[in-house]
């Protein structure tokens, strides 16, 4: 008997699970975007494992440390718990070309659009990435699974509305744009395959 191989949605933290508010360096900042406990739920009834995967440059500025990113991440995930929500893996990059040290500036393969904290994730669980999607503000959100076969979508929150100005000088064609995740989760149940 074959084993089937999982799904996942790789979500995008800041401007999709909670307010865009720039570089988060504070717990206090942090402010989960209304609805996103639900359609998590949502995603979770789908069978989906639910990934966040998040460009994290405020550490190759000096703005904060890795320490804290892992900080102010378990704050999040604490909080969408309380709403029996809490995402099943964090993954992150502290990369950027333009780092202050040599330590973070480099182009790497984790920074998205580029595959690595998606390919981190296959190492953990065996995963259909044709069947996978990607949810975020930003168009680099859009193509992460795109680009490996599965589906991509923008949401309108945190950056999206001026991200979609740019989609078609980018080439980018998101499969769905959505005003929140929770019209995300609500595509995906209507349009992703459908699992015994």
């Amino acid at each position: 008997m074959q084993v089937s191989k999982r799904r996942a949605v790789f979500l995008d933290r800041d401007g999709t699970l909670i307010e865009e508010r720039g570089f988060i360096t504070r717990e206090e900042d942090i402010a989960i975007i209304p609805g996103v406990p639900e359609a998590l739920k949502l995603l979770r009834e789908l069978g989906y494992v639910i990934a966040v995967v998040s460009n994290q440059s405020g550490v190759a500025r000096g703005l904060l440390t890795e320490q804290r990113v892992s900080e102010i991440n378990e704050e999040v995930f604490r909080r969408l718990e309380e709403h029996d929500a809490r995402p099943d893996m964090f993954f992150y990059c502290p990369h950027h070309p333009e780092a202050e040290t040599d330590t973070y500036r480099r182009v790497c393969d984790c920074r998205k659009p580029a595959p690595g904290m998606v390919r981190m994730a296959q190492i953990l669980v065996d995963l259909d990435i044709s069947d996978c999607v990607s949810v975020g503000d930003k168009l680099s959100d859009v193509v992460l699974c795109q680009a490996l076969g599965g589906k991509g979508i923008l949401v309108l929150t945190g950056y999206g509305r001026s991200e979609i100005s740019k989609a078609s000088e980018a080439g980018v064609q998101p499969d769905f744009v959505g005003e929140s995740l929770s019209e995300a989760a609500e595509w995906i149940e209507s349009h992703m395959s459908k699992r015994d």
